[in-house]
């Protein structure tokens, strides 16, 4: 992190009210005394072929009704900004704490995230619908563009969520997941959490040494973490499921049935012919985990 005492967080917002769920939950979950927000939202420019056309005679009678559609949409722009931004006010977050950001886009709304989350940001929030539930559903969303676009950072995608309290960490003992258990321990605000560390024994699973089982002891390092980051002892959880069931729908199953609504996973930076295979899970967690909100660090 930037500063062992401030959260700098990056909110990527497209001024929708579907989009004001990954607000409502950067004021709940983070804390608030320490936390500092940029609300950044990425506005398409203005083609220069409309200030070329509009010089043209014929062009000249529709200026006007297109000019007044340009500032009613930075009306609405700008509205939807002091919303997001009052709604984290209200929270508690100090008016200091709290940036809005309009920035012109530069090469794509994606890479224009990515590139803005690498300045000094601690985590990237971002929600899982936008504008349309069926335009989402029919084509690839921003967060499943921005999975693996966006490392060294949690990236935290924000669906209709459960219990925000109750955080389940879909955990394999990788390098990976243990930085996103620092990460997700260093954020967030402690108090009333209810973690389940998981781990899904599977068969042989791809990354797993010949011989090698899970054992209660794999826990050992991410608990010392969570209690260095405040977490009690009471609060925290240990499973190992064996069986030849789907992780991935282990995960989904232990969320649900135990209404945990945030699910913590690692991404590992794989080799072309493993990371095909581990997609499949994680991009079934992305897919399936509407009601959730999901923490992906690599």
């Amino acid at each position: 992190m930037t500063d062992p005492e401030k959260i700098k967080i990056l909110l990527a917002y497209d001024g929708s009210s579907l989009a004001l769920d990954s607000v409502r939950y950067i004021g709940e979950v983070f804390p608030r005394d320490r936390t500092e927000v940029v609300i950044f939202y990425v506005e398409t420019k203005i083609p220069r072929s409309f200030w070329r056309m509009e010089k043209e005679l014929d062009f000249r009678f529709q200026t006007p009704q297109i000019r007044a559609t340009m500032a009613g949409r930075k009306k609405a722009v700008n509205q939807a900004m002091a919303e997001a931004e009052n709604i984290l006010l209200d929270a508690g977050l100090p008016s200091v704490a709290v940036h809005t950001r309009v920035h012109i886009k530069n090469q794509s709304i994606v890479q224009d995230i990515v590139e803005e989350s690498h300045r000094g940001y601690d985590a990237l929030v971002i929600g899982r619908r936008g504008h349309s539930r069926v335009k989402d559903f029919l084509m690839d969303t921003l967060p499943m563009k921005l999975l693996g676009k966006v490392k060294n950072i949690p990236l935290i995608v924000v669906g209709q969520q459960a219990d925000l309290k109750n955080i389940l960490v879909a955990f394999d003992g990788t390098r990976e997941i243990i930085k996103a258990v620092k990460s997700l321990s260093g954020l967030i605000n402690t108090r009333g959490c209810k973690l389940l560390l998981c781990h899904s024994q599977h068969r042989k699973s791809l990354f797993q040494k010949d011989g090698e089982e899970a054992t209660e002891g794999m826990f050992d390092l991410p608990m010392d973490y969570f209690l260095e980051a405040g977490f009690s002892s009471d609060q925290i959880s240990f499973e190992i499921v064996a069986g030849g069931k789907n992780p991935t729908h282990c995960i989904l199953d232990k969320a649900k049935y135990g209404n945990y609504g945030t699910i913590i996973i690692g991404r590992r930076g794989l080799a072309p012919w493993k990371r095909l295979v581990f997609n499949r899970v994680g991009n079934k967690i992305f897919r399936n985990a509407d009601n959730h909100v999901v923490w992906i660090v690599q």
